[in-house]
């Protein structure tokens, strides 16, 4: 059978026309494969949206629970033919493995298999190894009507083309009969975008979105190394699929198993986060097939929350909505239920203000304002003319973790929303309210200082250390909003108002958090590199781990009052130090196996430093019993290798060793020893770091550590053992 590329498919077309059959969707998808047995995982790729008639997806890797995610499609679109890849490496072909033959196919696929084809590259270097596969390749420059009909096939870095007038030329291209190859990491977008959303700003994405597939700002496939071609995958990994299968489901027809409707609400969403939001056929077909919401409407809580395997209708429609209030129009849009229980409701007869708000642009990141909006209210931010569409942002709420991908939800899955301020003043709202920010762009670090005017706000608790005190902060917690903050210039928490009224020593609390970051940049060599303060966010459910990190740290609410407490034997504990040491990690001195190890022994670093204890107090994991274990366990390892990488606390030891015998001038030493040209180079890749650990650690501490690092196992060259088998060797005791 061939692939009918006569149709033209305008918009999503319904679950009402049939898809693609599986034998023709495997036999299409075949010849995109063959020869190809498994792909490298690029960089940190995203997923692709797949809902079309004909459109399919080309690799997948399944997920945790076994729900397999797309990181590259194939679609008809009338004459042409679209392949898209959730990350823009994959275009060049040179991951290794079967890469470049994958790549040599979907030329020809998307060529419809004609012989002597044309290839054009835009922002793709990869021209030599087209020519190996006898491609008559060249690149261009400019996306318009006349440089495209100059190929076949063309193959795009989708990263940097998001006007609509490029969209329009290349979605005419391939109706017309041309073959597109795309690819961008679209989670990356916002970044590189200045903080435009892809739903809404990307032209060719959006121009592509009538063939059914679409790059989404979603990521997946963290722990994936390699993506193995397969010719058979899941039917419901279409969301047109799903969205049939589960209105036939409600009609009376075949009843879904529980992995089928977890593959189909999941294709739906990823689907559902490609559409912008004045799009609504994808919408509509969703709530055809779910039908009345009824008893569905129903709100998560920590209490009751929303779980994969009983709520998945409530799921998909509290999803939907969700991804579409995220990208509303600026103003009316109505409070959503969801957000009395989290993230709260404002009390009834709180004022509402206006603010004048000091931005310093050479702080990029969120300006706190000590503003809140109430769920539905309308508020207005005003800037200064010169600086409209230059970058700067409002969001509404500091709860930025998505939880779509998540089995259980305690809260709506995504609660926040940033606004371009692209003219002096703006109009927005936000269906679940949230302490309000300006956000600044990196790139505005040299625009002066201003003031912006934010009216129609709620007040909200914002303790500054230096600008305010303790008395004062009897009047300050005493706002009504549901969420305050606590800040220095080092750090600022984000908690609930009730427990924040809780605290009578502010600037204790403050010059303490404030010491916490300033001796993790001290000892990381970093101080310099500061240019905003960390971010601590409590929130009822975060999007990973009990803890992780990132801008903002997310923290669970239960740890909040942790958080804000000081004076206790170990409070605030070893979880927050963890998380701080993870945003002061870097490659140089981190390697495979330690992404979970140096982050503590920089956290530790603040038992030390500030809190002036035993610095080996913070985990029962690191007692002195528990490091004997960890050694014997290494002494009898058949791998040690294997052991010490895959265990955090076995391997934690081996540094913790170090600092012993050592002290922490010695850490200090080696961080700071990447800045010092006596040393050489930074490493490339882990086997280097491996090498230059031993080295510089050696030469640092004037003992050749080559033992050291056998006994524990951790793999070093020759040549590194040489260069430091002139020193004195040295073995702690109990190795």
């Amino acid at each position: 059978m061939k692939l009918v590329t006569t149709l033209v498919l305008l918009g999503f077309v319904g679950v009402s026309h049939a898809q693609m059959p599986p034998a023709l969707v495997n036999a299409e998808r075949a010849k995109i494969l063959e020869g190809v047995k498994s792909v490298p995982k690029a960089g940190a790729p995203g997923p692709v949206g797949i809902w079309g008639n004909m459109a399919f997806p080309i690799l997948a890797a399944p997920d945790k629970d076994g729900v397999e995610i797309a990181v590259a499609a194939a679609a008809g679109y009338a004459k042409g033919r679209v392949i898209l890849f959730g990350h823009n490496s994959y275009l060049a072909g040179g991951e290794g493995g079967d890469h470049a033959k994958l790549m040599e196919n979907c030329v020809h696929w998307a060529a419809n298999h004609k012989e002597k084809l044309r290839l054009g590259l835009k922002g793709v270097n990869a021209v030599a190894l087209y020519k190996q596969h006898e491609f008559n390749v060249e690149t261009f420059d400019k996306v318009d009507k006349k440089s495209l009909s100059g190929y076949d096939v063309v193959i795009v870095n989708m990263q940097g083309i998001i006007s609509a007038e490029e969209g329009a030329a290349v979605a005419e291209y391939v109706k017309g009969g041309g073959g597109f190859i795309g690819g961008m990491t679209g989670w990356a977008f916002g970044q590189t975008s200045g903080g435009k959303d892809l739903a809404v700003s990307h032209g060719l994405n959006q121009a592509l979105m009538p063939a059914g597939i679409a790059i989404t700002d979603m990521s997946a496939f963290d722990q994936l190394r390699t993506f193995e071609a397969r010719t058979e995958l899941p039917q419901m990994m279409n969301a047109s699929e799903a969205i049939s299968a589960i209105k036939k489901q409600r009609d009376g027809g075949p009843a879904l198993t529980a992995e089928q409707m977890k593959q189909g609400t999941n294709a739906i969403q990823i689907a559902m986060a490609a559409q912008p939001p004045d799009r609504s056929n994808l919408k509509s077909a969703v709530l055809a097939a779910l039908g009345s919401a009824g008893a569905d409407a129903v709100v998560p809580t920590a209490q009751a929350p929303l779980t994969a395997d009983k709520h998945a209708a409530q799921r998909l429609r509290l999803g939907m909505e969700t991804r579409v209030l995220r990208l509303a129009a600026g103003e009316g849009v109505a409070a959503h239920p969801a957000h009395a229980a989290f993230p709260g409701q404002v009390p009834a007869g709180a004022p509402r203000v206006s603010g004048e708000i000091k931005v310093t642009p050479s702080t990029p990141g969120w300006t706190s304002t000590g503003l809140y909006a109430a769920a539905g209210d309308t508020i207005t931010v005003m800037l200064p003319e010169k600086l409209a569409d230059k970058g700067y942002a409002v969001r509404i709420g500091c709860h930025s973790d998505t939880l779509y991908h998540l089995d259980k939800w305690l809260r709506a899955p995504d609660i926040t929303r940033s606004v371009g301020l692209t003219t002096a003043t703006t109009k927005t709202a936000s269906a679940f309210g949230g302490l309000i920010y300006i956000e600044v762009p990196a790139r505005a670090k040299d625009d002066e200082p201003f003031t912006a005017t934010i009216q129609n706000a709620v007040p909200a608790p914002l303790f500054v250390l230096g600008q305010d005190d303790d008395a004062k902060w009897a009047e300050i917690k005493t706002r009504p909003a549901p969420w305050a903050e606590l800040a220095c210039d080092k750090l600022i928490l984000s908690c609930p108002t009730e427990v924040a009224r809780a605290i009578n020593n502010p600037t204790q609390l403050m010059e303490f958090w404030k010491k916490v970051v300033e001796a993790q940049d001290d000892i990381t060599n970093q101080t310099a590199e500061r240019k905003r303060p960390e971010r601590i966010v409590a929130d009822v459910q975060i999007s990973a781990g009990y803890m992780h990190s990132g801008y903002p740290i997310m923290i669970p609410t239960s740890a909040a009052p942790e958080m804000t407490t000081f004076g206790k034997l170990k409070f605030p504990g070893w979880g927050f130090y963890h998380e701080i040491g993870h945003n002061h990690q870097r490659g140089d001195f981190t390697f495979d196996g330690t992404g979970e190890v140096t982050n503590n022994v920089i956290g530790m670093y603040c038992y030390e430093a500030v809190l002036k204890k035993d610095w080996l107090i913070g985990h029962t994991a690191i007692s002195e019993e528990a490091r004997k274990e960890h050694i014997q366990k290494i002494k009898k390892a058949s791998n040690k290798w294997q052991v010490w990488k895959s265990e955090p606390f076995t391997a934690l030891t081996t540094y913790i060793q170090l600092m012993q015998e050592f002290g922490w001038e010695s850490w200090r030493k080696y961080l700071y020893s990447f800045d010092d040209p006596q040393f050489g180079p930074a490493p490339k890749g882990d086997d280097e770091r491996r090498d230059q650990f031993l080295v510089r650690y050696s030469k640092i501490a004037n003992k050749n550590l080559g033992p050291f690092f056998e006994a524990w196992g951790i793999p070093v060259s020759s040549a590194a053992k040489a260069e430091v088998s002139k020193l004195e060797p040295w073995m702690p005791k109990g190795m």
